[in-house]
């Protein structure tokens, strides 16, 4: 008989599988030095660990991951397939920054599996020197899946239950 985690697991992994493979892009969240905060978004390829993304450093937030290597990611179903907008189903995750050196296997390794999910393009930004890989290898992170339905998500993509102190509060009626 299963325990309760691995009927957890059983159920909410193949949506997690089913979020990433419809996303296509990463939205980013970076900061500069300063501490101010940039959005914006990247394509991406998964890896066993995380994710690949290839930008280049003439965008903010390539310099931003070069210079502090905080982010923040975030994939996030489609408005349009949305039963709530205020619940989209989303997993989000702070991620440590590795900038892979060119030339190296895992560079390689990266950006076949860029090229096998967003095709021909990436052969030409290979060659734009002022293009990079980064890795982002999420820790922690967290599955939303509707009102009150928040899932922990290890870095061993094992699915947790959030227990909150608090749920939302109605106030007066207006």
């Amino acid at each position: 008989m299963l325990d309760r985690q691995e009927r957890l697991n059983n159920r909410l992994q193949p949506e997690i599988k089913a979020l990433k493979q419809q996303c296509k892009t990463l939205l980013l969240a970076t900061v500069d030095n300063d501490g101010i905060p940039n959005a914006s978004y990247a394509p991406f390829a998964e890896s066993e660990k995380g994710y690949y993304i290839f930008i280049s450093t003439i965008a903010k937030h390539a310099r931003n991951l070069k210079q502090n290597g905080k982010v923040s990611v975030m994939l996030i179903e489609d408005e349009q397939d949305s039963r709530q907008i205020f619940a989209r189903h989303r997993l989000t995750a702070d991620a440590e920054v590795i900038e892979i050196p060119r030339e190296s296997e895992e560079w390689q390794q990266g950006t076949d599996l860029l090229m096998q999910r967003h095709g021909k393009l990436m052969n030409e930004l290979i060659k734009m020197q002022d293009f990079s890989l980064f890795h982002l290898i999420p820790q922690n992170g967290l599955f939303v899946k509707g009102f009150g339905q928040a899932f922990q998500v290890a870095t061993n993509n094992e699915v947790g239950m959030i227990h909150l102190d608090q749920g939302h509060i109605e106030g007066p009626s207006v």
